[in-house]
């Protein structure tokens, strides 16, 4: 089972996210008939792709880190300046049901906005405009990524207790 207050999921098995379809069809949810002598996947790109997802829910950060330079090349999210020295922030926070979650809430932000954006909900009661302000923000390179995020992003808690369904081992 799938816990969105962690960060790690520590018993989580890829049959858990991607379970072996009874109805000859791809795991990876691509909707595609397996091929002949294909037991799961229908076909590498497909592993990969489910591989890729399953260590990004467990909480691998080296392959959070992987893919999130790869969407935004190192620009804050917040104020679109370039860093070497970037954090890969949970849009929603752990400890308000973000972690067991994609990419879709996963962020990136300069050592300065991140620091606000934790002081920020620390001090803050009832800090959820904070999560929905960082969503919304100066236009950079990556807008459409953050649009991709928005959308998804108010959703994402949803998305990962749909999931959770799984059984623990």
């Amino acid at each position: 089972m799938l816990d969105n207050f962690s960060r790690y999921q520590k018993r989580l098995t890829l049959e858990c996210l991607f379970p072996t379809s009874s109805q000859n069809k791809c795991a990876c949810g691509c909707g595609k008939e397996l091929p002949k002598r294909r037991i799961k996947w229908y076909s590498n790109d497909c592993r990969r792709q489910a591989l890729n997802i399953f260590y990004i829910v467990k909480g691998d950060t080296s392959v959070i880190r992987q893919n999130l330079y790869r969407l935004d090349r190192g620009y804050c999210r917040n104020c679109g300046v370039y860093s070497n020295d970037w954090h890969a922030d949970h849009v929603i926070p752990v400890f308000k049901g973000g972690g067991a979650c994609g990419l879709e809430n996963f962020q990136t932000l300069c050592v300065d906005c991140h620091k606000y954006k934790t002081i920020q909900l620390d001090r803050i009661p009832d800090s959820d405009y904070i999560l929905t302000t960082s969503l919304d923000i100066l236009p950079s390179p990556n807008n459409t990524i953050r649009t991709f995020n928005k959308s998804i992003g108010k959703d994402i808690i949803g998305n990962t207790v749909g999931i959770s369904k799984c059984a623990t081992v």
